[in-house]
């Protein structure tokens, strides 16, 4: 049969090669949103080759063939690579029809006898490595060909192997055309700042091409067909490509010759599944109760759940009832792929046990809960645009010395911020915080420390340094995060975001059908750009009802957790 698979089949999950080859199946048409906080992918890879533009090599880029035809980027990259350029930026490799294989690596840097595959990831690559550790080799972006051994930093295998593998896929490309360099080595470009100069020189830290031994024995077989992983030899990362590509190539065949009414794969609840058109196509062969279709904080991995399924256990019902320690038994030697396997079996166990008795919250410990009333108590929460400017400080105001009522403050803006424009807004909340605390019994309550680390970012930038400096005396000496105290003392079958908690315990509900804070980032944009003027004062509307509605669910988790100790 004929087709290819690009370098992401062999790193994905496999069900996605299924669902693409099978018959008359058609992916969803939904848009999947960016995740959050996702990087600039097009700033990155424009620093990257403007660094390599700079460089005393010769350097091609192919990027405009991104939309040409097949054929015509193909021989536009033969061609680059045939004149012996150091460089080549975004060729597409000649197809492996034998092997079902396409790819179009982000660089193509010349070694001895060839062309070596390189890869612009937009996260970190690196960590840090024990002094003794043998030195990681890397190029300069100034030098793409010239490798330089640097101490101190390795590869982050355990969570970056999926970018091994992606070079791999490439490197059998290579080796296919006849174009390969003499030794299997393949780059992998982050977003890590190195400094390569030796030590005592100064230098500006830049990224750096991470080079990577495709042949070493450095990372484990796939735990698809592994007994018990830890028994294992570790094996090469072409022979782990191989595997994962060769099982591929095994499901896209036997997707292609069936009727479209085989299951070849049951689903498996992941990470990757939130960015992922199938996703409704396959939550909808499991159960209601499927294990990785519920429990989703902490969850278990997806050769954690495929080891349950083995084990004969599907469903949050069936883990509930499970004898754990017999089921510990059999099912830690096969789950030996990662450390902390039984907590977090413990974990799920305790979770699925709540699941089943239709418990949210439950109390881990008769420690006191540790929170003092105070004269005038203030709940904060913040929102932040898609831009990652604070446009709206939020806080509910319970001054209970005064004897009114609760109120709702809130200091905002709906125009574009620049940082000038975010330090004015902040000093502006804080110069009302410093008049309404001065001299009172008062205490600031937030749900995580997110508040108090963009308070910490901003106070630097205050127009009045001494304003900054209060600032952070406040949040040090009267800043009290609700989140840590419920952590504490509380374990959640479904987590323990606030708008979990609150809701399950307080009864309190949020205006709006579909908070959250990727969501108020979009109603922030149309509050602020959209062209139509009802569209922009609806947005602002439901922007401050949701930051209000925010700080009123800490208020009323606050009581909740005080009449919890019968405060």
């Amino acid at each position: 049969m004929s087709f290819v698979l690009d370098a992401y089949a062999a790193r994905s999950c496999p069900l996605k090669t299924v669902n693409a080859f099978t018959p008359s199946l058609v992916a969803p048409s939904i848009a999947r949103p960016d995740p959050p906080f996702f990087r600039d992918a097009d700033a990155i890879e424009a620093d990257v080759v403007a660094r390599l533009r700079a460089a005393d090599v010769r350097v091609l880029d192919l990027r405009a063939t991104r939309t040409a035809s097949r054929e015509e980027a193909t021989r536009s990259c033969l061609a680059a690579l045939e004149s012996g350029a150091d460089v080549v930026i975004g060729g597409l490799l000649p197809a492996d029809e034998a092997a079902h294989r396409t790819g179009r690596p982000s660089l193509l840097v010349r070694g001895e006898g060839g062309y070596h595959p390189v890869q612009i990831k937009f996260h970190r690559v690196l960590e840090r490595a024990d002094a003794d550790a043998p030195p990681l080799v890397v190029s300069r972006l100034a030098a793409p060909g010239t490798p330089l051994e640097l101490p101190g930093r390795r590869f982050r295998w355990g969570t970056r192997l999926k970018a091994a593998l992606q070079v791999a896929h490439h490197w059998r490309l290579l080796e296919a055309a006849g174009l390969a360099a003499d030794e299997p080595w393949a780059g992998v470009i982050g977003i890590d700042q190195v400094n390569t100069e030796p030590e005592g020189m100064r230098a500006d830290v830049a990224p750096v091409i991470t080079w990577l031994d495709l042949a070493a024995r450095c990372v484990p077989p796939s735990t698809r067909n592994v007994e018990v992983p830890a028994e294992e030899p570790l094996i090469s990362t072409l022979a782990r490509y191989d595997d994962e590509h060769a099982y591929r190539v095994r499901l896209a065949e036997a997707a292609l010759a069936s009727s479209g009414q085989t299951t070849l794969l049951t689903p498996i609840v992941s990470p990757e599944c939130r960015g992922c058109v199938w996703q409704p196509h396959c939550q909808a062969q499991l159960d209601a109760d499927d294990v990785s279709l519920r429990i989703n904080k902490a969850p278990l991995d997806v050769h954690e759940v495929r080891t349950l399924r083995r084990l004969g256990i599907t469903t949050v019902g069936e883990l509930a009832t499970a004898d754990l320690p017999t089921l510990l038994e059999a099912y830690l030697p096969r789950v030996s792929h990662r450390t902390g396997g039984e907590e977090r079996l413990r974990r799920a166990h305790r979770r699925a046990q709540m699941m089943d008795a239709g418990v949210e919250l439950e109390r881990t410990n008769d420690e006191p809960l540790d929170l003092p009333r105070h004269d005038l108590e203030i709940d904060i929460d913040i929102e932040t645009s898609a831009d990652d400017r604070v446009y709206l400080w939020g806080f509910w105001v319970d001054d209970t010395a005064a004897g009114a009522g609760p109120r709702y403050v809130h200091f905002s803006t709906f125009e574009p911020l620049d940082d000038t424009g975010e330090a004015a807004l902040a000093a502006s909340a804080w110069r009302w915080l410093q008049e309404l605390t001065q001299g009172r019994d008062a205490a600031v309550y937030h749900y995580s420390d997110y508040e108090v680390l963009r308070i910490a970012r901003l106070a630097g930038r205050a127009p009045d340094a001494a304003l900054g400096a209060w600032v952070r005396e406040l949040t040090a000496q009267r800043f009290v995060d609700l989140f840590a105290v419920v952590r504490e003392h509380y374990l959640g079958a479904n987590g323990l975001g606030l708008k979990v908690v609150a809701s399950a315990v307080t009864g309190f509900a949020w205006r709006d059908e579909d908070p959250g804070g990727l969501n108020s980032q979009s109603w922030h944009a149309d509050a602020v750009g959209h062209e139509d003027a009802d569209v922009r004062a609806l947005a602002r509307v439901r922007v401050l009802e949701y930051n209000e509605d925010d700080v009123r669910a800490t208020w009323h988790l606050r009581r909740w957790l005080r009449a919890q100790d019968g405060a």
